[in-house]
């Protein structure tokens, strides 16, 4: 199958929706399971408990199967969730009817197309919002993104998102290790297509997708957010595509985890993670 190019088009968008729609029905199962894509989860969990209380209305990006939505609702946080594929929206609004949840409803829609929810809920209408996992890396338009983000979210709103790195210290380190030099260097510079599971049935659809340092990514808010705090995720762990490594090395990977947590968020080591996780605050418009 020949690849769209990373340039927004509808037959982009399409392939990216597919291969989600794929996924939807095991992703619970096997990626939700997977132990360095629950370090991540608890990471991202801990900065919106910290950022998002009951009663707050917050809007999710990239909802997936409804994970993290869900546990926000938990704890009375108001959410509208979002996602490019429908039989992920489909599963979430299954998941929401079955435990007869109240506060959380879902929309399918692409990140650039946030803008639809303009005219239904109306500017500054969210006191928040998250992105988590890589979403973003998968959204060609992401200055359009960022303008509608900005128009949806009220002053000093939050916007809590976890971006692939275009650099890993972990893989520059590993790769060239096992005599792979040629991967450690793979995100630099140019788009790389990327497996959206590691399930084996499904591994070898790729979508092209684009890796940011932490500052080129920030850039494109720069109009409409001031960035509050930067961590870095997976700095001397491996990434998620490395998970059965992990498991085999688990002692060292606890003493590794213990390490990184007490530097994740001090520069520059907070720029060298597998992920950062950005937590931006909207303008106040007084200003």
């Amino acid at each position: 199958m020949r690849l769209p190019k990373f340039d927004g088009s509808p037959d982009y968008y399409g392939l990216v929706a597919q291969g989600f729609d794929a996924i939807s029905s095991t992703y619970d199962a096997f990626e939700g399971e997977n132990a360095i894509n629950k370090r991540l989860r608890r990471r991202m969990q801990e900065a919106l408990f910290q950022s998002f209380k009951a009663g707050s209305r917050v809007l999710e990006i990239g909802c997936g199967t409804g994970i993290d939505a869900l546990v926000l609702a938990g704890s009375e946080v108001e959410v509208l969730a979002t996602d490019i594929s429908q039989r992920m929206v489909d599963l979430v609004e299954k998941k929401v009817a079955d435990a007869g949840i109240r506060n959380l409803r879902c929309r399918r829609l692409a990140a650039h197309e946030l803008g639809n929810l303009i005219d239904e809920f109306g500017e500054a209408s969210f006191d928040g919002a998250f992105s988590h996992g890589g979403v973003l890396n998968l959204e060609p338009r992401l200055q359009e993104t960022a303008r509608h983000l900005g128009r949806l979210l009220r002053s000093r709103g939050r916007f809590i998102c976890s971006v692939v790195n275009q650099t890993s210290l972990f893989e520059l380190l590993f790769y060239p290790l096992v005599l792979r030099p040629r991967k450690a260097f793979r995100r630099l510079g140019h788009d790389v297509p990327v497996p959206i599971t590691r399930q084996p049935a499904q591994r070898n659809y790729a979508v092209p997708a684009r890796f940011y340092s932490p500052r080129a990514f920030i850039r494109y808010f720069d109009g409409e957010f001031v960035l509050r705090h930067l961590t870095g995720l997976q700095i001397l762990l491996p990434p998620w595509n490395l998970a059965d490594e992990y498991d085999r090395l688990a002692p060292v990977a606890r003493i590794a985890e213990s390490v990184e947590d007490r530097i994740a968020d001090k520069p520059p080591v907070n720029a060298w993670g597998n992920l950062f996780l950005a937590e931006m605050e909207r303008r106040d418009e007084r200003c």
